[in-house]
């Protein structure tokens, strides 16, 4: 599944002239960098330890918590920012022994100590729970599934009367999109929030603090002994502890809601912030360390298979576009015009992509289907993508009257496109998708298909006052294009763009079939069309499925060796996104002259989609086939491209005919070898399986798994 990430201001942070204060249930000490002198102390310390925090301040740690547990603690903590986990230890305090744990992370040139009482009751049954649903989380097989599986597993876990996953789309806003509550509790789930006021408990991008605890909004916070860092005469962030007091804004919005009690557990994403889980009580909450942890490690696992079967869905919706792509491409023999590829199948086309209208132009024919802007507009618009879009790639938007390109263009009621260049040689052909602006549908990030309707207007006015801000908020904006949809829509342009200049070819055929220059150059062109792709110029995915075709049957009536290399980039959205899409096609380009220039005249080199491509080597052994794709592996590994400063590698699945083979199982036995190099760490060549394994239904490999 970027996958769409989000990146969110910092979460839940106290005012920043006040500086850090805590919450009660907690203590902290703060000590230098080699946590060697305490040098602040949170007020209510003897609470914790029997030593009030004037006894604390300016002494040796080892004096505050003792000599064992401090030479533990800076033997973890070097090299590393934070313990791995928590410190267990004992204390007497008012005469009875106080069982403690001690968290520690580094702070700039701080190490912040944070003390929490621990109470061993209920651990077994705990263990027992966490167990149950961590099974039922392992067996759900939808995203929706799921999320509602987390939702009641936390709130099993934590007796929270509400809990409820907020998930963000590709353009920051929230939505509520999954809940288990108490019949008495109002439902949130379908709330929106905009990204630009998103309440403080969901401005989730605090990477070192993915739980936030605020058992009690009422609780009065601590101080610090001294305020200010004696050393330095700063006051802390508020952002340098978990334990941190709810900042003002976070207290204004509990109370208009009406929560006393929170716990928010980050849920990460590829690249950033996927969704937030959070906890709501109207009544103050008392949770255990253990059993905050716990319900930490369900998220994390929840987040983990949501990945894999966002990824099924992708592919399945990526397989329903390349249907729709092999239907177009079994018809290239029946040349269509535009109008009748859109009256065919566009109606499919608009369900896939959540589009309203859509337009198909090629040379001097328009063709429109649903509702789009007017044709007189048409021409202008394609002028003006020409002129400001130059690479492979899709144009996209999701607000057509903001944009530099289309501002001043009156395409209402349209306000998002994705417009994909046809790989043809006039750069004028397009196929165009519209979308209207949102209505009351919330497509989280990655998820085709994943619309929620919104929520009605809720009785309480802070939620109401929400609501009323998304929808001001997303006013003539179409919900975004998602990665996934825009990776579909230019495997589908590939086929199309055949068909199309089948249909132009023999328009010519029949207006020019005097004139055989023309018609043998036209002729010409047609054939360089559908046989090479037109960036790298490799076989495209039809020519090199008929040179493997042809090799097959080879091998099939002499016996003779033939083997396949399907290649991947690794990571090849980073390029795309960090450098543009300019230097990914050099990247793509260069890769492609590395491997032709090392291959052997009988061998074929073929761009298979995307950033795949497939060598068929004939008369060639599983043996020599891993060597070659090894020697071609370290290859590409030493490329030096202009305007990428990195290495480029690439993952290398390898599969060897064997009797009985057609090109899908030898293309599947390719592709599960390539996936297990992906996941074996990348940049390496993995073989076609054993016997007992190839067997073995793998998971679907998520479209985007090399990006």
């Amino acid at each position: 599944m970027q996958s769409t990430s989000t990146s969110l201001p910092e979460p839940m942070s106290t005012d920043a002239d006040a500086g850090l204060t805590i919450q009660s249930y907690g203590g902290l000490l703060v000590a230098d960098a080699e946590a060697r002198y305490v040098l602040q102390a949170s007020r209510n310390l003897a609470g914790l330890l029997g030593r009030a925090p004037g006894e604390a301040v300016d002494r040796p740690l080892e004096q505050v918590i003792g000599a064992r547990l401090t030479h533990r603690l800076r033997l973890e903590l070097q090299g590393a920012t934070r313990l791995t986990a928590p410190l267990t230890f004992s204390r007497w305090v008012g005469g009875r022994n106080r069982r403690l744990q001690l968290m520690a992370h580094r702070h700039g040139e701080r190490v912040m100590l944070e003390l929490e009482p621990l109470t061993g009751s209920g651990r077994r049954r705990l263990l027992g729970a966490v167990n149950q649903w961590l099974t039922r989380v392992a067996g759900a097989s939808h995203p929706d599934a799921l999320l509602e599986v987390l939702v009641a597993g936390v709130r099993d876990m934590t007796g929270y009367p509400r809990v409820v996953v907020y998930g963000f789309d590709g353009l920051g806003h929230a939505a509520a999109v999954a809940e288990s509550r108490h019949a008495a509790c109002p439902s949130l789930l379908g709330q929106r929030f905009a990204a630009h006021a998103l309440p403080p408990h969901l401005q989730g991008g605090d990477g070192d603090f993915p739980v936030y605890y605020l058992p009690d909004a009422a609780a009065p916070a601590v101080a610090l002994t001294p305020p200010r860092d004696p050393r330095q005469g700063a006051r802390l962030a508020p952002q340098a502890s978990a334990l941190r007091a709810p900042s003002a804004a976070l207290r204004r919005f509990l109370d208009g809601i009406g929560v006393t009690s929170l716990l928010a557990v980050s849920m990460p994403g590829d690249a950033g912030v996927w969704g937030m889980l959070v906890c709501h009580s109207d009544t103050a909450v008392a949770l255990s360390p253990t059993r905050r942890d716990a319900t930490h490690t369900l998220v994390q696992m929840a987040i983990q298979r949501l990945f894999l079967l966002k990824a099924r869905v992708e592919a399945g919706f990526l397989q329903r576009v390349r249907d729709s792509r092999d239907l177009l491409s079994e018809q290239r023999g029946q040349p269509q015009s535009p109008r009748a590829l859109l009256a065919t199948h566009g109606g499919e086309w608009l369900e896939l992509f959540r589009a309203a209208g859509a337009v198909l132009v090629h040379g001097h024919e328009l063709a429109t289907l649903g509702t789009v802007p007017p044709a007189s507009l048409i021409d202008p618009l394609v002028e003006r993508l020409a002129g400001a879009h130059h690479h492979a790639g899709p144009w996209h938007t999701h607000r057509l009257g903001e944009h530099p390109v289309t501002a001043d263009l009156p395409l209402a009621p349209a306000c998002g496109l994705l417009a994909i260049p046809l790989p043809t040689e006039s750069g004028r052909d397009w196929l165009m998708l519209f979308r209207a602006a949102q209505a009351d549908s919330h497509c989280w990030s990655g998820m085709p298909g994943s619309a929620r309707p919104a929520a009605g207007p809720p009785a309480c006015p802070v939620l109401r006052d929400a609501l009323a801000d998304w929808q001001r908020a997303v006013q003539d904006s179409s919900d975004a294009w998602e990665r996934i949809e825009r990776l579909a829509a230019m495997d589908l342009a590939e086929v199309l763009a055949i068909v199309a200049s089948a249909h132009e070819i023999a328009g010519l055929n029949r207006e020019l079939r005097q004139e055989k220059a023309s018609l043998a150059e036209a002729n010409r062109r047609l054939e360089r069309l559908a046989l090479r792709d037109p960036l790298t110029g490799a076989y495209n995915r039809y020519r090199i499925e008929q040179t493997l075709d042809a090799e097959l049957s080879a091998a099939e009536r002499y016996a003779r060796d033939c083997a396949l290399l399907l290649f991947d980039v690794d990571h090849f959205k980073r390029v795309n996104d960090g450098h543009g899409h300019e230097v990914g096609d050099r990247v793509l380009i260069a890769l492609t002259e590395a491997i032709g220039s090392a291959l052997r005249g009988c061998d074929y080199l073929g761009r298979w989609g995307g950033e795949e491509f497939v060598v068929v080597a004939s008369s060639t052994p599983l043996s020599e086939a891993c060597r070659l794709a090894e020697r071609l592996r370290a290859l590409i590994a030493g490329l030096e491209i202009d305007g990428y400063p990195e290495s480029v590698t690439v993952s290398v699945g390898v599969a060897a005919w064997r009797p009985g083979d057609d090109r899908k199982s030898l293309v599947a036995r390719a592709d599960r070898a390539m996936y297990r190099a992906k996941r074996q760490g990348r940049n390496r060549v993995v073989s076609q399986a054993d016997r007992a394994n190839e067997g073995a239904q793998r998971p679907a490999r998520p479209p985007g798994e090399a990006t």
